[in-house]
């Protein structure tokens, strides 16, 4: 939450304009997203699970041209249902790792944290790069007042 000092300036709680967190909160805000994170593997969103859930396209009917373009949506919906299930579970992880960036700062990131945070980022660009090739069309950059350029992650 931001409050106005006495120049109008926005400040944070600590006052000293940084964040002020408590490693309590983040810790518990960890252990919610770990948890969030093990009911998605374990329901019928995980990634497994709906990649499981096919469809054979003569279900849809046979020797019609609407049976044929219906199966063909499915299998567009099904393809584009199981990439967002993986990046939801991605984005939840890097929600976590974040966490515990912020609780430990960059320093105290292990070898494995930044390895997992630097995958999750890889798989994001491919991603998107996926949407881009099936649109044509790039979308518009992503407007970033951080980020994890030149902190090692």
């Amino acid at each position: 939450m931001n409050t106005r000092d006495s120049a109008g300036q926005a400040s944070t709680p600590s006052g000293n304009g940084h964040l002020a967190k408590e490693a309590e909160t983040l810790t518990t805000f960890k252990n919610r997203i770990d948890e969030a994170l093990a009911k998605l593997e374990k329901s019928s969103a995980s990634p497994k699970t709906i990649g499981d859930q096919k469809v054979p396209p003569q279900t849809f009917g046979q020797n019609f041209g609407s049976a044929q373009q219906l199966a063909a949506l499915y299998d567009k919906v099904h393809a584009r249902l199981e990439l967002l299930s993986k990046q939801f579970g991605d984005q939840i992880e890097a929600m976590g790792l974040a966490a515990v960036i912020a609780e430990r700062g960059y320093d105290g990131v292990d070898a494995d944290e930044a390895a997992r945070m630097r995958a999750i980022q890889k798989r994001a660009g491919e991603y998107e790069r996926q949407l881009i090739g099936k649109s044509g069309t790039t979308p518009p950059p992503a407007k970033s007042e951080g980020g994890t350029a030149g902190t090692g992650l």
